[in-house]
């Protein structure tokens, strides 16, 4: 043994020394989701789906407006533009029932219990979140009673962490927010963090910027479900993401300076014409006492009194409002162009031809294309959790089945122009078809055209039973005769 030997750490001493070195150089995992809230709550993304939300429901800076002066008027005028945009898109894809097929008879059976008017009601509210705040989100659970259904958890509670670069598949993610509860007569607000990863959720409460487990709501849990008493593990994270683009930008982060500028605008407009009267007296050795008195003696005697030499005139206020009309036109068609909306105010909607309908229809029918596009992507995950839980509870296993979504758009037409060209295409194609065009076609009518078919027949069958009646009834009489 060397003398400097004598002297060196023992090996595992020093193995131990490392070891405490990188613990302590690792960040907690807490301390990561804390980071990462504190990031999300100050993000301007967040900020643009608050805006969006408060600006649907006609919350705008305008009430935030103030004069220089007690006496001048302060109107503050909102303007819906940002709600009749969000409804016209999702009105346009999602008004109607949606398509939901498949070839095999028995999914399709189960395909219509699930998609019924509470699921469509279901989209119709993701769609309008989307539009909102860039991008809404599903939740797959499982009820009081053990079905699957799909809770809307509101935009900005949601941190999603990608697995890929494309944002497409979800690694984890954390759904913060605050809840109320009292403690004895006192209300208290909670704020409470679920972590969703691949081994189960991870609940917590924010206690004086630390997590502590919310062991009531269950702590951290080794599983997303509970399938009876069974805890189950989803193969993918229990999130579906549905965007309104591809950026997940909002509809309001490309008007919001529009409609900000059409609202000053117009109550600037309109301060000015509630502060200037119609006209201004103008007196000339007035012989009363005060300015009281004179609009007392003119609005109840119609005179005035004078002294001498005295006169009473007065002047019109030329108020110009032409170049702040002119303005405010200029930013509504920006707001419906970058908005890619229809003005329904356009004097020349009405009459419009098919084609010049389609073409004021372009840009709505741009954007909806994309959000269908979207949806499309996400309605195709949230099947994979239908499918799976379908062979769970032991319903059949339909995860290789094709399912068709089709979006039913309530598409505006020239229904003058489109039963002309029904009437015109008798012969050149098949009845069924023709009829599918027809603008006031619905499932509902091949059944009424069913019966009608029907009752025509019946009356045949009776006409020719009547007339074969008679006819027996005419040759028995020539045998007697």
């Amino acid at each position: 043994m060397l003398i400097e030997d004598l002297f060196r750490p023992k090996w595992h001493e020093k193995m131990e020394e490392v070891i405490k070195n990188m613990v302590a150089s690792v960040i907690k995992n807490e301390q990561i989701i804390l980071n990462e809230i504190k990031d999300w709550e100050k993000s301007d993304k967040r900020k643009m789906m608050l805006i969006g939300e408060k600006y649907y429901r006609n919350k705008m800076d305008i009430e935030e407006k103030n004069r220089d002066a007690d006496w001048k008027s302060n109107l503050k005028l909102v303007h819906g533009y940002v709600k009749k945009l969000v409804d016209q898109k999702v009105g346009y894809v999602l008004s109607k029932q949606p398509s939901v097929t498949s070839e095999n008879e028995g999914y399709q059976k189960k395909l219509d219990e699930i998609f019924d008017a509470g699921m469509i009601n279901r989209l119709r509210k993701v769609g309008k979140e989307a539009v909102n705040k860039g991008v809404a989100y599903l939740h797959p659970y499982f009820n009081e009673i053990g079905e699957l259904s799909f809770m809307r958890f509101p935009s900005e509670q949601i941190i999603p962490f990608y697995a890929d670069s494309e944002n497409m598949k979800i690694e984890s993610f954390l759904r913060v927010y605050e809840t109320n509860h009292y403690e004895g007569t006192t209300k208290k607000t909670l704020k409470k963090i679920e972590h969703y990863h691949s081994e189960g959720i991870d609940k917590y409460v924010l206690e004086s910027s630390n997590l502590v487990p919310d062991i009531p709501a269950g702590g951290k849990q080794g599983y997303h479900f509970l399938l009876g008493e069974q805890p189950v593990l989803w193969e993918k994270i229990p999130l579906i993401h549905f965007r309104y683009n591809e950026e997940e930008q909002p509809l309001i982060e490309q008007i919001k300076s529009l409609i900000d500028n059409y609202n000053t605008q117009a109550s600037t407009n309109a301060d000015v014409l509630a502060d200037i009267p119609n006209f201004i007296y103008k007196l000339i050795n007035y012989g009363g006492v005060d300015l009281k008195e004179f609009l007392h003696d003119l609005n109840v005697y119609r005179t005035v009194k004078t002294d001498e030499n005295g006169d009473v005139d007065k002047l019109t206020a030329d108020i110009q409002t032409d170049a702040n009309e002119k303005e405010l036109e200029r930013t509504r068609k920006a707001i419906y162009e970058l908005g890619r909306g229809v003005d329904t105010l356009n004097e020349n909607l009405g009459n419009a031809s098919g084609v010049a309908l389609k073409f004021r229809y372009s840009d709505l029918d741009l954007d909806c294309n994309i959000l269908e596009s979207e949806m499309q992507s996400s309605i195709e995950h949230m099947m994979w959790f239908i499918t799976h839980y379908l062979r769970m509870i032991g319903d059949g296993d339909f995860t290789e089945e094709i399912v068709k979504f089709v979006f039913n758009r309530d598409i505006i037409t020239n229904e003058m122009e489109a039963v002309e060209m029904c009437e015109k295409s008798v012969g050149i194609i098949d009845d069924q078809t023709n009829r599918e065009n027809h603008p006031w076609y619905t499932v509902e009518v091949e059944d009424r055209l069913a019966k009608q078919k029907a009752e025509e027949l019946r009356e045949i069958d009776e006409y020719q039973e009547a007339i074969e009646k008679q006819r027996q009834s005419q040759s028995g009489m020539n045998k007697d005769e």
